[in-house]
């Protein structure tokens, strides 16, 4: 299956890994990996900011950019609910909303989505233990996933992988802080909240925890640099390269 890679903003310029790895999944898992090359954002944080107009620009820009009939793929879900539900919105009624981006609404998948909804793949499908990976985490949804009906269905995905135990965080639905342009503009309230889910973290015990949002792994990696709490923060994708051998765990140690 050919597919139709998008690096997020964030995780091409701060977690590039986590972008090496997702290509690297989707190859292993039978995937013809094509970068389309020009891309850069989705127009998520034009939109955060009220900026609309920038925001339907960025939209059309990435609809032209991959234009197909391929699934786009990529590791994050805040990325991923805006192309499929809030690009559509930012051109207001369905009827004049222009062929090109609903076909990219259409198409887009967050990582983990596509790979159970669109291969049909279970874990145990994909790798047979830890292997080299840690075998204990911690697992920390996106707020996002709510908007792609993905929120406790990913958890579940990773707690069905044989030997690994996922730690499921007290009040896991509470978001981390970070929400783009939100931690910047109201940063009392985004530490506060980033100081619970380290605290959160860390009353699990867990030595790694994972997401699927880069945005969350920068926010709550940077917070527990701060408390001087040694927990590695993980994309899931990085998770399931060490497990298959396709990327190692120094490699990743950030």
């Amino acid at each position: 299956m050919r597919i139709l890679l998008f690096i997020p903003c964030l995780a091409d310029q701060f977690a590039p890994k986590a972008a090496e790895a997702t290509a690297l999944l989707l190859e292993h898992l039978g995937c013809e990996v094509i970068f389309p090359e020009g891309q850069t954002c989705c127009g998520q944080a034009h939109r955060n900011s009220g900026d609309e107009e920038a925001a339907r620009a960025m939209v059309l820009r990435m609809a032209r950019i991959f234009e197909g009939d391929e699934w786009i793929v990529t590791p994050s879900g805040s990325c991923a609910a805006m192309i499929t539900r809030h690009a559509v919105e930012l051109f207001g009624s369905e009827s004049v909303v222009p062929a090109q981006v609903q076909s990219l609404a259409r198409r887009t998948r967050e990582l983990v989505q596509f790979i159970e909804e669109e291969l049909g793949l279970a874990p145990d499908e994909i790798v047979g233990d830890p292997g080299n990976a840690a075998s204990v985490v911690a697992w920390h949804p996106s707020c996002h996933l709510r908007e792609l009906n993905r929120f406790d269905a990913s958890g579940r995905f990773l707690e069905s992988i044989p030997g690994l135990e996922v730690k499921r965080l007290r009040q896991e639905e509470q978001c981390c802080g970070f929400g783009g342009t939100f931690a910047s503009k109201f940063g009392a309230i985004s530490g506060a909240l980033a100081e619970d889910r380290c605290a959160a973290l860390e009353e699990s015990d867990a030595p790694v925890l994972l997401c699927n949002d880069t945005g969350c792994t920068i926010n709550i990696e940077g917070r527990l640099s701060r408390r001087g709490t040694p927990v590695e923060i993980q994309h899931v994708a990085e998770w399931f390269c060490q497990a298959l051998g396709l990327q190692s765990r120094e490699q990743d140690t950030r």
